[in-house]
């Protein structure tokens, strides 16, 4: 568990990994109590409220949930050294370094009181305020500094969520709601693309494929003028969803498109570029309805 302090306040971000340390224990002995333990433990309950929260009729029970999740792991030595080397790797990272380009791009007032949950098998995902990493993702193994990225990634998004709660995406009934819910989470994905932005260039840490597109214009313009094409057509009619709910969510998060976090990303870029880094920082603030509004803005104006 570890706290760290900056110069004008206190930032608190501790890290949890008795949930690795449950699953990787049910993975040998894979028992009711083993599995029971494993669901008691916060970060597993944490990865299962998101993926509550995320799924659309899952009506699985938290044990069920896990059992599923885990029953594509098999259990190896080599697997067990692998994520605890990603473990030593990221809590042995400089803090400071981490947090810093968090703090970036959040409010000069913001301050973390988070937890940091070290996981396996299900996602890097944030809920409330609180992290979850999923320390046997691939990239992770295959570069640990990827590790220490999506921490930034994430905790930019528990930085947002102090001033923005998750929508509820399943409550969604009109064409103008799911266009509020697009636009809060191309706004959330954005700012957690762009935070570590700057480390993955100086490090050369571009491994994650939504970097290549970044660094690639033709591509990034691609992906930005479909997004704004999908969200053209939500646009034209703000009436009922219309079975048009699922389909929205896959193009725009889906691993071949990410037209979220691109476009996200590169509105964030734009605002910066041109607005300066402080603008972007209330904008955190204000929400994803200024947000869009600032960059269309800008869009709209020839650069001097």
């Amino acid at each position: 568990m570890n706290s760290i302090d900056t110069s004008d306040k206190k930032q608190v971000v501790t890290f949890d990994d008795s949930g690795l340390e449950a699953s990787l224990n049910y993975l040998q002995n894979p028992t009711d109590e083993s599995l029971r333990l494993l669901a008691s433990e916060p970060g597993n309950k944490l990865a299962y409220a998101h993926h509550s929260w995320s799924s659309f009729d899952s009506e699985a029970t938290i044990e069920e949930f896990w059992s599923a999740q885990l029953s594509k792991v098999s259990w190896s030595a080599e697997l067990e050294s692998d994520v605890n080397a990603v473990k030593e790797y990221l809590l042995k990272q400089e803090e400071t370094k981490w947090l810093s380009e968090v703090l970036r791009y959040l409010p000069k007032s913001h301050f973390f009181n988070t937890t940091v949950y070290l996981n396996m098998g299900y996602d890097n995902i944030v809920f409330g305020e609180n992290v979850a990493l999923n320390l046997n993702f691939r990239q992770f193994s295959l570069d640990k500094r990827e590790s220490i990225y999506y921490l930034i990634h994430e905790l930019a998004h528990a930085g947002y969520l102090r001033y923005h709660r998750l929508p509820e995406l399943w409550d969604v009934r009109t064409n103008a709601e799911l266009l509020s819910v697009v636009k809060f989470l191309t706004h959330l994905e954005g700012m957690g693309v762009i935070s570590p932005l700057r480390l993955r260039i100086q490090e050369s840490g571009l491994l994650d494929n939504d970097y290549r597109v970044l660094l690639n214009n033709a591509e990034r313009a691609k992906r930005v003028s479909h997004y704004f094409r999908l969200l053209g057509e939500l646009e034209s009619d703000l009436n009922s969803v219309n079975g048009s709910r699922l389909k929205i969510f896959e193009e725009m998060s889906g691993k071949e498109t990410r037209l979220w976090y691109i476009t996200g990303c590169h509105m964030a870029q734009e605002i910066e570029n041109r607005l300066g880094t402080e603008t972007l920082r209330k904008l955190v603030q204000q929400g994803s309805e200024e947000f869009f509004d600032t960059y269309l803005q800008l869009r709209d104006r020839p650069r001097p």
